[in-house]
């Protein structure tokens, strides 16, 4: 019971509110009603004033909101008669004037004053009013003085009356000077009063009601007065009219009372801007456009006066002239830009001439003879009958069925084709070779061929006599110039659609069939300058093809069918590009291309000891000989943000002054080149004092050198801790599918192979990688100094990866980068080439990624319980540089032992290389080691590998495991004894034998490896 009390209050309550939105707010501002009440009695109109019926009466718009009146509209559908008087008590008498405090239109139309009241004088202090519209109402026969004196918004004005005087006041356009705009007004003559007050008029109406008038008048609208004019219409006029500079009057329309024995003069002085002159019942004297740029004319329903000729504007677009007498039809001279003819009831009785740019001809009835030039036949719209032609062009004969209704009534003679004529009809070769014909015998008929892209797309081409694609009966074609130029929408590749018959008109019609091709770009090649940097793209493409480069649309200098150039600034960063080509027909394609700097290109720099006050840059520097008008400046080096002395620079090297820098190691480098930037933190390295003491201590003997220790005897190791095995204690494997090579003893085995090279960027990035799964294979190859070789090598994407395996038979002794090194027999050196590697960008270096993995023995032998573990584990040292110095390798009490040199040897220069551990790339057994190399074009690697076995060995007491040391001596050489230039003659021929002492070529065979470029982690 309770819950229904509650649904019916509710009920009661939305019903309520509901009542509440229906009920209209109504006027109760006694002004607002004195004046409702005043036009009501005024033009007798039944509204009801009583309260709260106001704002219901027809005609009367209310505010809601304000409860004021926004629009009053009186015209005769309203009913007549006394309406309900209003509950207030009214003023006595006449008000002075509407009283409306938001009004904004008012519009009084069709209806009779009871008092004869001229209801402009209550019109004034508005101040809201935009738009008020008096037509045909009694008692309006002249403009007061106080109309609109204080109405600042009006914007439009209609006033039409017929009983309207000729005087306007000059307080009219004082009172609405800035705010009128639009201005409808009906006079009985011209006025002076009305046309020299300066407005802001830009839609001007004058109506003529009174016919006897003196047509000698002149009607003269200047520009002085109506600045801002640029749209005039004039109803009624019998006079002459003189329109002068104006410079936004853009349409003029004229309409006489008729025809008559008065000529009228219309003069459009210095009129500039228009572009519309309509003239329509009136007798022309004379036209007259000085300094015009009229572009359409029309002259209806009049005549024109003994003008010889009718002088026509120069710009002249579109000219209708009809039904005026007209007898000198308009000549090319006089109209040259025509575009539009149309003239209708002519006396012409004389040729048509040819008009360059016609589109639309449209002459009727006009006795035209001759004749009619072929230049026609490129016409879009034609229409000239009831002429007198004696010939017309074959293009209209060819397609007679459809052209005929053209020339109906042609007088005397018919026009149509007789039955001898022979149509030449077909598509011919056009200009840019795309169209063959090929002879059907099968048809006895040509075939037009098309190259057609394969997503589809619209080829134009030329014919003769192809008509005007009447009816478009063939879906696709169209008409871009009647007869000589069409178009066809071919189909995409995916329909297998590959012929058409494209019908013209009836009994014409032409087979064509096409074959499918494809956009592509084929190369592109980056031109670097001084001015900037150039990208060169040759292939095929759309000369209106869009080129966005990394997301950015760029304005090609060069664009042809076969060649695209775009320049760009000398701050075009390096790196992958992606281009993407976008055609006019919405086909889109990409393309992958990577951009490096050619300079300023730094391989290498001089390593900076304790007490040297200079550094050597290497690299390919700006070379102004390769540009012409080039203009050089010296480098500029800065390290660590110093600004450094520049002491000598040419194309291959720069010499300047160094900062102190007393914590050691790399320095930030920074040069500028001729507007090109450089910058990495892996170029320039500070040595440090070496040290002079070994931590740990030397054993065996070992004596301590610079932090080193320096062995003798059998013994080896960091401190001399370990010693060489015999061979007969291990055996040594070399695989011959790949570059392998592995020790096998009792307790276990390891192998260290090379798996990739990969290319990292500035924040040490994978940005490219080569895993090289098949080598070619050459055994016994000789090697001076050391003996036979094995030798792996593969070729890849222009990259030659050279693998050299030598066993030497005797110690070899040998220097590089200022170490005494040396080879042991029964040990294993490994030689690594890296060649030709192109780079994604100038400041990129290489990694060569080594395994290390540790096996089960192939020997089998029971455990001797000396610390067997079946697990692997490493450790490894750094040195003062942070850099990976050695590490060991254990599994199963067997230990395999290595140990880095931090120089090597980039492009015949040394340099520093660092060592690190990749422990995400390995697992238990595996272990991954990373030698960093700077950006070498040659880059040689020979890290050397043998066993060591500890001296307790065989004592389970002395807790001594197996050893395998492996001395990694890695070397980066671009060119020991040969220039750059002379290895890019040789490299295609020859593979790289280095024994230590010189480099010799040996013949190589054709390769068949196979390798993958990726980012994926080495195998």
């Amino acid at each position: 019971m309770k819950i229904n009390k509650i649904f019916i209050v509710l009920s009661i309550f939305i019903i309520f509110v509901a009542l509440s939105k229906n009920v209209k707010s109504d006027i109760t501002n006694v002004d607002e009603i004195n004046s409702i009440n005043f036009l009501s009695n005024t033009f007798y109109i039944n509204w009801d004033l009583r309260s709260g019926r106001i704002c219901s009466n027809r005609g009367i718009l209310c505010d809601p909101t304000n409860s004021t009146t926004i629009e009053i509209s009186i015209d005769e559908t309203l009913p007549g008669g006394e309406g309900m008087p209003p509950n207030i008590t009214l003023t006595d008498g006449e008000i002075l004037s509407l009283t409306f405090v938001n009004i904004s239109s008012i519009s009084i139309k069709n209806r009779e004053s009871n008092t004869e009241a001229n209801i402009l004088n209550y019109i004034s202090a508005l101040k809201k009013l935009t738009y008020l519209e008096i037509v045909n109402v009694t008692g309006v026969n002249s403009i007061p003085d106080s109309f609109l004196y204080d109405c600042p918004l009006i914007n439009t004005v209609i006033l039409d009356e017929r009983d309207l005087t000729s005087f306007i006041p000059i307080s009219f356009f004082t009172n609405t000077a800035i705010s009128l705009k639009s201005l409808t007004l009906s006079l009985s003559q011209p006025s002076l009063g009305v046309w020299t007050q300066i407005n802001s008029i830009e839609n001007l109406n004058l109506i003529f009601y009174a016919a006897t008038i003196n047509g000698s008048s002149i009607l003269n609208i200047s520009g002085t007065y109506y600045q801002n004019l640029s749209k005039l219409t004039i109803v009624g006029l019998n006079s002459m009219v003189t329109i002068s500079g104006m410079s936004y009057l853009e349409s003029v329309s004229i309409q006489c009372l008729g025809k008559d024995e008065f000529y009228k003069d219309f003069i459009f002085k210095d009129v500039t801007s228009m572009n519309i002159l309509v003239i329509d019942h009136c007798s022309v004297g004379n036209l007259s456009f000085p300094n015009s740029n009229l572009t359409h004319l029309e002259i209806n329903d009049g005549s024109i006066g003994p003008m010889d000729p009718l002088s026509y504007p120069k710009n002249i677009q579109i000219l209708k002239i009809n039904s005026t007498g007209l007898n000198i039809i308009p000549k090319a001279i006089e109209i040259p830009n025509i575009k539009q003819l149309f003239l209708r009831n002519g006396n012409f009785e004389s040729k048509i001439d040819s008009f360059t740019s016609i589109s639309i001809v449209n002459v009727i009835n006009s006795d035209l003879i001759g004749e009619l030039p072929q230049s026609y036949c490129s016409v879009n719209e034609i229409n000239l009958s009831s002429n007198n032609f004696t010939s017309i062009p074959d293009c209209f004969l060819c397609h007679w069925s459809y052209t005929n209704q053209w020339f109906s009534n042609n007088l005397p003679n018919s026009l149509s084709p007789n039955s001898s004529f022979n149509c030449n009809f077909g598509i011919i070769e056009n200009e840019s070779s795309k169209i063959i014909n090929i002879f059907d015998s099968s048809t006895n008929s040509t075939i037009t061929t098309f190259k057609v892209l394969s997503y589809g797309e619209t080829l134009k081409f030329n014919g003769t006599n192809l008509g005007w694609n009447f009816q478009n009966q063939t879906t696709g074609l169209t008409m871009i110039k009647p007869n000589t130029l069409f178009s066809y929408d071919f189909p995409p590749q995916s329909l297998n659609k590959t012929s058409e018959t494209l019908l013209f008109s009836t009994g014409r019609s032409i087979k064509i069939q096409w074959t499918y091709f494809q956009y592509e770009i084929d190369n592109i090649e980056f031109i670097q300058r001084s001015d900037g940097v150039f990208a060169n793209f040759t292939g095929l493409f759309d000369t209106s093809s869009i080129i966005s480069i990394n997301g950015i649309v760029y304005t090609p200098s060069v664009l042809s069918n076969s060649n695209i150039q775009i320049q760009f600034n000398n701050s075009f960063p390096e790196g992958q590009i992606q281009f993407d080509l976008q055609t006019l027909q919405s086909y889109k394609f990409k393309f992958l291309k990577s951009f490096s700097r050619s300079y300023p290109l730094i391989s290498s720099a001089s390593i900076i000891s304790v007490n040297d006050s200079q550094v050597t840059i290497f690299g390919s520097f700006f070379n102004s000989n390769n540009y012409n008008n080039s203009i050089i400046s010296k480098p500029i080096v800065l390290i660590n943000g110093i600004t450094c002395n520049i002491i000598s620079s040419d194309n291959l090297t720069i010499v300047a002054t160094i900062p102190k820098y007393s914590q050691g190691g790399f320095a930030n480098l920074t040069v500028n080149d001729n507007g090109y930037n450089y910058s990495s933190p892996f170029v320039i390295f500070y040595e440090k004092p070496k040290p002079t003491e070994c931590n740990p201590s030397c054993e065996n003997g070992g004596k301590c050198s610079q932090g080193s220790c320096e062995c003798v005897g059998d013994y080896s190791g960091t401190t001399c801790s370990f010693i060489k095995p015999s061979s007969s204690s291990y055996s040594l494997i070399i695989d011959q599918t790949k570059p392998n090579a592995k020790y096998d003893m009792e307790k276990g085995a390891f192998d260290f192979s090379l798996t990739s090279v990969q290319e990292l960027d500035l924040n040490n990035n994978v940005v490219k990688q080569i895993n090289i799964t098949e080598w070619d294979f050459l055994p016994d190859q000789p090697v001076e100094g050391l003996g036979n070789c094995s030798l792996y090598y593969s070729n890849q994407s222009n990259v030659l990866i050279q693998v050299y395996l030598f066993i030497p038979t005797k110690s070899v002794n040998y220097n590089f980068a200022g170490y005494s090194l040396n080879i042991d027999s029964g040990q294993v050196k490994v030689l690594v080439n890296i060649s030709n590697w192109q780079y994604e960008t100038s400041l990129n270096v290489l990694r060569a990624v080594f395994k290390s993995s540790s096996l089960p023995s192939n020997k089998t032998t029971s455990s001797n319980g000396c610390g067997d573990s079946d697990t692997s584990t490493l450790e490894t040292t750094n040195n003062q540089y942070n850099a990976l110095l050695s590490f060991t390798f254990q599994r199963n009490g067997v230990i395999l032992y290595g140990v880095f040199i931090d120089k090597m040897i980039s492009n015949g220069r040394v340099a520093i290389s660092t060592v690190e551990s990749l422990p995400s790339y390995g697992d238990l057994n595996n272990n991954y080691f990373g030698i960093n190399m700077p950006h070498c074009t040659i880059c040689l690697l020979d890290p050397n590998l043998g066993p060591l076995v500890n001296p307790g060995f065989g004592n389970c007491s002395g807790g001594r495991a197996w050893v395998l040391p492996v001395s990694l001596v890695v070397s980066i050489v671009g060119a020991i004894l040969i220039s750059v230039s002379v290895f890019v003659t040789f490299k295609k021929y020859y593979i790289i034998a280095r024994d230590g002492k010189s480099i010799k070529f040996s013949k190589r065979r054709k390769s068949k490896s196979s390798s993958k470029m990726s980012k994926t982690t080495p195998q």
